[in-house]
């Protein structure tokens, strides 16, 4: 009678599989939850960003009616400073496309720059309409 390795009479005659396998499999699944995750980080954001700069466009639209009833010299004054919020924004707006088109590796970098350009056209927001008499 031949002996059997404890480990074979266990498995149903199949070795288990090699710690390398594993490690490769438990990888590979990490990897896998690591992608999803960034995936939906990637979308929170995405719909966060576009939130933001659609509540800034009813902004800018509300200040350029208001604009309309300040008196010239006032007029004159905002305008200019809704162009160059308009300007902020379009290039706001760009980044976040570029947002949109990056992969779930790549767009943690532009993170940092879309935020950056939401918060820098809020500001300029706030000082055009501290700016309305």
């Amino acid at each position: 009678m031949q002996a059997v390795a404890p480990w074979m009479a266990a498995a149903g005659d199949q070795p288990p599989p090699s710690t390398s396998d594993k490690i490769v499999r438990d990888a590979s699944d990490a990897l896998e939850a690591t992608k999803r995750y960034t995936l939906r980080q990637k979308e929170a954001f995405q719909k966060t960003m576009q939130i933001e700069l659609n509540e800034l466009q009813t902004k800018i639209a509300e200040l350029r009616k208001k604009t309309s009833a300040a008196s010239a010299e006032a007029r004159k004054d905002m305008q200019k400073a809704i162009q160059d919020l308009e300007k902020k924004k379009d290039e706001a707006r760009k980044k976040l496309d570029e947002v949109n088109a990056s992969t779930s590796s790549a767009w943690s970098t532009m993170k940092d720059g879309m935020t950056a350009a939401v918060e820098d056209l809020k500001t300029s927001y706030q000082e055009a309409v501290s700016k309305l008499p």
